[in-house]
């Protein structure tokens, strides 16, 4: 998946791909996939190939989709669910996606703000936690601003099955281990997620509320039910508002 992102980065940043330029079209037909509505049904969740990703015509690029959760029609974006993969990464690592589609990963802070830049997305988390109980979070805004503006967050519009932990992090900068955007006065929140124990990347605030890229199994995984929760399982995914299937 990294190869994939860091080529579409790439070609993103000449806007040059076969000749083809770079458009602003809005993506049709529902989330991932370009599929038109009835077939996208038929489909089973998985790794798919997006045509024309993010705007940008005649380029295709993998993606995983959920046509299961909160109706289908998902571009998952994070996924946790065994510690196989290390979320303590850079800046750099954050921007270009690490991971693999199948297993853990993150797609990439620059592929977010191609999507969600301009608006008109939502997010959803499904996350299970360590006593099994199942949660969702769904967001009816998810827009993520460019590099130039530190990748910060807009993201509202909350319903779900419990309190809302993204509150405190909307309007906020990302932050890694190596850039330090938080709000906490002295230390840096990406390199605390415990006692001396490092966390990864985040939209902190000082420092968060819900952190899906903490260590895995760490302690300070999500503040729900009066009461912090440890995240074994918890996958990240957006699609466009107009999304019907």
């Amino acid at each position: 998946m990294t190869t994939t992102v860091i080529l579409l980065l790439l070609l993103l940043a000449t806007a040059i791909i076969a000749g083809c330029p770079k458009y602003n079209a809005p993506i049709e037909n529902c989330c991932c996939l370009g599929f038109n509505t009835s077939v996208f049904k038929k489909r089973k969740s998985g790794v798919y190939t997006m045509v024309n990703f993010c705007g940008v015509k005649c380029y295709d690029a993998e993606v995983y989709c959920d046509n299961v959760n909160g109706g289908g029609g998902w571009l998952v974006v994070q996924r946790r669910q065994d510690g196989s993969e290390d979320f303590n990464r850079t800046w750099a690592e954050y921007e270009d996606g690490f991971g693999r589609l199948t297993g853990e990963f993150w797609y990439g802070l620059r592929a977010l703000h191609c999507l969600t830049g301009q608006g008109g997305w939502e997010m959803r988390m499904d996350i299970k936690l360590a006593d099994g109980t199942k949660v969702f979070l769904h967001y009816e805004q998810f827009q993520v601003a460019s590099a130039q503006d530190k990748y910060k967050l807009t993201v509202g519009g909350f319903q779900g099955t419990t309190s809302d932990p993204m509150a405190g992090h909307n309007g906020r900068d990302f932050s890694t281990k190596d850039i330090d955007n938080d709000q906490h006065p002295s230390h840096n929140c990406a390199l605390n997620g415990g006692p001396t124990v490092p966390s990864g990347g985040w939209w902190y605030t000082a420092c968060w509320n819900i952190n899906p890229n903490n260590l895995y199994k760490g302690y300070y995984g999500v503040f729900i039910y009066d009461r912090w929760n440890i995240l074994p399982f918890v996958e990240m995914k957006i699609r466009p508002i107009n999304c019907t299937i």
